[in-house]
């Protein structure tokens, strides 16, 4: 195992919450105010150990579990608004093969909608998505958290509101607009909101909950439409208001992000934050607790301005552009492996399959990805990240290989449609599991000071892929191409080529604090081993706890 060694001179500034030492008595002794970020710049500049890792961040994950029960209630409150993207972007998908919609919109022959206005609405949602996910993280960093959920609710909102005055394909375009940006924001935000609120054991579970939400609403948009076959699909659309409301409630409650507090300076409001949903834990100390964030966010700074990386562009720069490839890279996958076609366009694939209850198998797979959801969220912090990607996506692409296959023959049979299911829904289970991993890389992997730029940008890179299949996999589907179900073929191959580069791409940083990520990538220790990288961060947590222990 490599071991990172302490010296008194460091080439880096990630330097082992300032705890005086009473040199009398050999003790280490708590600072009972909230240290500035000048006095542990000066600490830092004088040689001093600053530590960067919590002592609670040792704690096993189900014993965190108990003890954090008030931050669980807020970070699964959090993750809730994710049921209304869910709910509204299946909604969407589906309510396409509803007759009331189609009786509104412009039919071929067959009386289907017209394969490029699907493809209008599905291209115009991602690009919303992507514009949303771009612009919204200079208002997250410069306004908060919270000024941000309270923007995508305002495009949220007007996308209910486009939909439920619906009355031909342009209205229900402009619908799908809002819609994309509102949720390219929520997908930028909420999971980055989890990580920093979470305790670092806990954070693949909250933020897979994020994604649990998701399936959820997906699971629920299926069952009402399914109950609304006949034309009444604007009730559908209106349920949406009632999960509009409740999301605008919880957004109101919720606390501002600590992590972003301490990064604007703002420490007393970090205490109170910190104080109200962790001070009853035994032991927890406030103010040690901020001094490590401070710290953490200190040692970024000093580190962006030694290489020259600040400005609206540092995203882009030295090892900062590795970080921002490795956060989008799950997400990416997700695309290349044919997300659109089992997943976004499931009742549209279904219906070109000739299943004769498209809107039964939406429901099936809301159901595994629910239980894909429950087993990535129980084990995500305990197996750790890379091995719930890589292993999963490789499935996945081996899945829509035997979907290819499956459209060599006559699909429609009951055989082969029996066949054709499992496969779609062993390629959902897979790639529900490892795409929403997708968003701990995008929320874990940057460092404090650019979290919400590199999530940002890493959501849009994989958007603007969606953007690509959303136009060309409708006409794939049943387009010119008339590829139906030998889709399968070709997001086999994106799919291999993508999950194989993740497999050298990807780093284990399970359980890592924020600034041992920052040490691992700034000492350019190799991807494929960090999991077993002893850092100075971690070494002198350790060495502080041993003091404290009287050792």
């Amino acid at each position: 195992m490599a071991q990172a060694q302490i010296t008194p001179e460091r080439n880096h500034d990630i330097v082992p919450v300032s705890l005086d030492m009473d040199e009398k008595n050999n003790e280490l002794v708590h600072q009972d105010h909230l240290q500035t970020a000048e006095e542990i710049r000066r600490t830092m500049s004088k040689g001093g150990q600053v530590q960067m890792r919590s002592k609670h961040d040792d704690l096993g994950v189900w014993a965190a579990v108990k003890q954090n029960k008030k931050i669980a209630l807020v970070a699964m409150a959090a993750a809730f608004s994710a049921s209304l993207e869910g709910y509204q972007i299946n909604l969407n998908g589906g309510i396409i093969s509803n007759k009331g919609f189609i009786a509104i919109m412009p039919r071929d022959a067959k009386g289907a909608i017209l394969g490029k206005y699907v493809s209008a609405w599905g291209g115009i949602q991602s690009t919303g998505q992507t514009l949303g996910q771009i612009f919204l993280q200079y208002l997250t960093d410069y306004l908060g958290r919270k000024a941000a959920m309270y923007t995508l609710f305002v495009f949220l909102v007007a996308s209910v509101i486009a939909e439920s005055l619906v009355k031909g394909w342009e209205t229900w375009l402009v619908a799908k607009l809002f819609s994309g940006i509102g949720v390219g924001m929520l997908q930028s935000t909420l999971p980055v909101y989890l990580a920093e609120i979470s305790p670092v054991q806990l954070r693949g579970l909250f933020i897979n909950a994020y994604t649990f939400w998701f399936c959820l609403g997906q699971l629920l948009a299926g069952v009402a439409l399914n109950k609304l076959q006949t034309g009444h699909f604007k009730t559908a659309i209106y349920t949406q208001w009632g999960m509009i409301g409740v999301m605008g409630i919880i957004f109101v409650l919720l606390p501002e992000s600590p992590w972003w507090l301490v990064s604007k300076g703002k420490l007393d409001k970090t205490s109170k934050v910190l104080q109200r949903y962790y001070g009853h834990i035994e032991g927890y100390n406030v103010s040690d607790e901020v001094a490590i964030m401070t710290a953490t966010v200190e040692a970024e700074k000093q580190t962006a301005a030694r290489e020259g990386q600040e400005g609206h562009w540092a995203v882009f720069q030295g090892r900062n552009l590795l970080r921002l490839i490795i956060a989008a890279w799950p997400k990416i996958i997700q695309q290349f492996v044919g997300l659109s076609v089992f997943n976004t366009y499931s009742t549209y694939f279904f219906q070109l399959a000739g299943n004769k209850n498209p809107f039964l198998v939406t429901v099936i797979l809301g159901c595994v990805q629910l239980l894909a959801m429950l087993i990535t969220a129980t084990l995500s912090d305990a197996v750790g990240r890379r091995p719930l990607t890589v292993y999963p996506y490789g499935v996945t692409s081996l899945s829509v290989l035997a979907l290819g296959i499956i459209g060599c023959f006559n699909y429609s049979s009951k055989s082969l449609g029996s066949l054709l299911i499992f496969f779609a829904c062993l390629a959902t289970f897979t790639t529900t599991g490892a795409s929403a991993i997708g968003y701990a890389y995008a929320s874990e992997i940057p460092s404090q000071r650019l979290r919400a730029k590199t999530a940002g940008w890493g959501l849009a890179f994989s958007n603007m892929i969606a953007i690509m299949f959303s136009f060309c996999t409708p006409l794939m589907l049943n387009g010119n191409a008339h590829w139906g179900v030998k889709t399968g073929f070709f997001f086999a191959g994106t799919g291999t080529i993508s999950t194989i580069v993740g497999w050298f791409l990807l780093p284990e940083v399970t359980r890592r604090s924020p600034a041992e990520i920052d040490e691992l990538f700034e000492k350019k220790v190799p991807l494929r081993k960090f999991k077993g990288y002893v850092t100075e961060v971690q070494m002198v947590a350790e060495e502080n706890k041993r003091i404290q222990e009287g050792h």
